[in-house]
């Protein structure tokens, strides 16, 4: 045990370390105070109080709008217009930082009118850069945009380039692209931001562009980058005893784990982050860390404890008079409430949340409180105030944002609105408007998962020509050394020995280089499956939402048609007749098509009852009687999904070929599972196959290549008009397990 005299030494070494962290966010704001009360020079005086204005707390915001304001009184006496120019400046920094957009836009703004017509350029790219952030805040993304356009185009014509200056503008260009739903273009601008802000040594502006950074990579789902970056920030904060900037990091990592579904991760962090607000008393992000727990819980459907959540983040908000953070919990809660059916409850939040954003000039964001609460109002049956609502959410999407999922959702709202009331025309207005957005952002989508796949090939094949080049490097070494140390051999045993070692280098290089072949082949074929899978994937989601909408068209086609019946009876009967079959061939069309892309059993239920649902498909057409026999697949969950579907794909091919070459009447399927692999037998009593190999048709070369991926074999078997037997044995693939 400790004795006491060594407990105290390690209690004052404690105090002493404490006192010395508090000191060092002191010791600049401490040092410009002397140096403002020592200095005579009123000019340099009053550039120094606007530096002082920038480093005071929040909580002292009065001392740094009074540095402000005799610095401006100063450089509004001697006619110094630059010097007026960066006081307004100052003062939209300091409203902007105190949550006060809209002033702070205009204190920008009567900045960049001073410095374009002082031709102040570097004052001028300042000014518009912030009044971007501004307008950014707001909702403003196009105005946003264009400034930053200047902003940027300003900046990169100045000499020298300040590139912290233009790692910022890029950082906010990026993170203006997010907002507007363009992932790629935000990722072009943050690397942009990256490489302007490395070698800095504002360590700030540093934490802001990695966090941005991660967001951004985990906005594109490439999680495992995302969560490396945000880690880069946590070490960077380390290093520095940055409190303040891992209690971001911490929320941030949280959000990344919430988003790739690692919801007990995204706690472990967000407890984290609270936890250090808490010794900050940094209400802000308390308040979002508890509403970004609650989303979490309400994921997990464990809504027992998320009011207290919400209720506390509010109260968290308002300690600090944050407005925004207010409307953003009481948004959140009353959309929680909403999804509980607590419908009064929800619209008491959710009107606040709307009033508070209308109030900070938030538009869009006020424009989607508006759209929950006439989606309340519709779950009600309030359909004249579901209307009014969601028109007037509409309407502040004008001449803004438009490729936006809020408004597809409030599109999606409108249509079942007026479908109910039986306004038919404005119902395929809004079902056009929700699908041509949809496709848009449907394209979006495909983008991301292209740049992907392009990343994942490109990762590939620079890890392979390194590997390559790794063995030529080691080869000349090889023969370096040998070349060395035969030397003191003698010549007829230097000649016999390099001959010989030549010879085994050359073939362990080939060898190797076979391997490495080899291994690369497989990883591209695998990359190519994965990719024609998921492109599958997507062309079966893609008619299926598209023809859907057809299919809804159509319908309401239908109800105007029952409409029009009275009027010319005849010949709407037969438009309704032949509307009708053609809904019937579109229906059947899709649901062919979009089971023979991705069988949808196989998706929702499993590897055996999709096969036994393919076997009924065949049985119900009564020409061809298939008599199924399982041994296991009771459990395939950890099976790998390639594996179950490549599975499912013989079967299905092997049947289609039966089918179409055999004429049999009976088919015997028997699968059987092993302990580490799957056989499959199929026998049929059909005409049998030529013993051909020159013949070999499409069906089989598919059936031969599909074994062959999964390292399988293959017995085929059949004499002409004495039947067919296939017989395929596959070790069977587990799903990898993911720490």
């Amino acid at each position: 045990m400790l004795d006491i005299s060594t407990w105290i030494k390690s209690l004052l070494f404690l105090i002493t370390v404490l006192f010395g962290l508090s000191g060092i966010g002191q010791s600049k704001l401490d040092s410009l105070s002397q140096e403002i009360n020592s200095e005579i020079n009123t000019s340099k005086k009053a550039k120094l109080l606007l530096e002082r204005a920038l480093l005071y707390d929040k909580s002292e915001s009065n001392k740094a709008f009074k540095d402000i304001e005799e610095a401006l009184e100063f450089y509004r006496n001697t006619g110094n217009k630059e010097g007026e120019v960066d006081s307004y400046i100052a003062y939209g920094n300091l409203h902007f930082w105190n949550r006060n957009p809209p002033k702070a836009a205009h204190f920008d703004s009567l900045a960049t009118a001073l410095a374009e017509k002082i031709s102040y350029k570097k004052g001028r790219a300042t000014a518009v850069g912030n009044l971007a952030r501004e307008f950014i805040t707001t909702g403003n993304f196009k105005i946003a945009d264009s400034l930053l356009i200047i902003a940027i185009n300003i900046e990169e014509n100045l000499s020298p380039l300040d590139r912290d200056r233009l790692a910022e503008l890029y950082n906010r260009t990026s993170i203006l692209k997010s907002k507007r739903g363009d992932n790629l273009e935000s990722l072009l601008a943050i690397e942009k931001a990256a490489d302007f802000a490395e070698g800095s040594t504002d360590n700030i502006l540093l934490s802001n562009v990695y966090i941005n950074y991660a967001n951004t990579l985990s906005r594109l789902t490439r999680f495992d980058e995302a969560v490396k970056m945000h880690f880069k920030v946590i070490r960077l904060n380390e290093k520095l005893n940055n409190e303040n900037g891992l209690m971001r990091a911490y929320n941030n990592l949280g959000i990344a784990f919430k988003n790739a579904g690692e919801y007990e991760k995204a706690l472990m962090y967000y407890n984290k982050s609270l936890a250090i607000g808490k010794r900050l008393n940094e209400y802000k992000s308390m308040g979002l860390t508890l509403v970004n727990m609650a989303t979490v819980y309400s994921a997990l459907e464990e809504f027992s404890g998320i009011d207290t959540l919400y209720i506390q983040g509010i109260k968290y908000f308002e300690e600090i008079s944050d407005l925004g953070g207010i409307a953003f919990a009481n948004h959140n809660y009353g959309n929680s409430l909403v999804v509980r059916k607590n419908y009064i409850k929800a619209d008491t939040f959710l009107l606040k949340a709307y009033k508070l954003r209308k109030q900070i000039g938030a538009e869009l964001a006020a424009a989607s409180s508006q759209s929950i609460l006439g989606k309340s109002a519709f779950e009600q049956n309030k359909l004249k105030e579901a209307e009014t609502h969601l028109l007037a959410a509409e309407t502040a999407f004008y001449g803004k944002n438009r490729e936006d999922r809020n408004l597809k959702e409030l599109y999606g709202l409108l249509k079942e609105l007026y479908t109910k009331k039986g306004n038919f025309e404005k119902a395929l207005y809004y079902q056009t408007n929700e699908l041509d957005l949809e496709r848009t952002l449907f394209t979006e989508n495909e983008k991301v998962n292209t740049l992907k796949t392009e990343t994942t090939y490109l990762l590939e094949k620079r890890d392979m020509e390194m590997a390559l080049q790794n063995k030529k490097q080691q080869l000349v070494r090889d023969r370096m050394i040998f070349g060395g140390g035969s030397v003191v051999l003698i010549l007829l045993l230097i000649s016999l020995s390099l001959w010989q070692r030549r010879k085994q280098l050359k073939e362990r290089h080939q060898s190797q280089i076979i391997t490495l072949d080899q291994q690369h082949r497989l990883t591209l074929t695998r990359s190519l499956k994965n990719a024609e899978q998921e492109e599958r994937k997507k062309i079966a989601h893609k008619l299926h939402d598209e023809t859907g909408a057809m299919l809804s068209i159509a319908l309401l086609n239908l109800k105007q048609f029952k409409n029009d019946l009275g009027v010319i009876q005849s010949k709407v009967e037969d438009k309704l007749t032949t509307t009708q079959k053609l809904l019937g061939e579109i229906s059947e069309n899709v649901r062919s098509i979009s089971h023979t892309l991705m069988p949808v059993a196989l998706e929702k239920y499993g590897l055996k009852p999709a096969i036994h649902d393919l076997v009924s498909a065949v049985n119900t057409s009564e020409k061809l009687k298939v008599e199924e026999i399982f041994e296991g697949l009771e459990n395939t969950n950890d099976w790998s999904e390639e594996f179950c579907l490549t599975v499912y794909r013989i079967v299905q091919e092997v049947m289609n070929n039966i089918i179409k070459h055999a004429q049999a009447s009976h088919v015997l399927l028997q699968i059987v599972e092993l302990e580490d692999s799957v056989t499959i037998y199929i026998e049929d009593n059909g005409t049998g196959i030529k013993q051909d190999i020159e013949q070999e048709g499409t069906g089989l070369r598919m059936l031969k290549s599909n074994v062959a991926y999964l390292n399988g074999t293959l017995e085929i078997n059949g004499n002409q008009n004495s039947g067919t037997f296939i017989l395929a044995e596959l070790p069977i693939e587990k799903k990898e397990i993911t720490n």
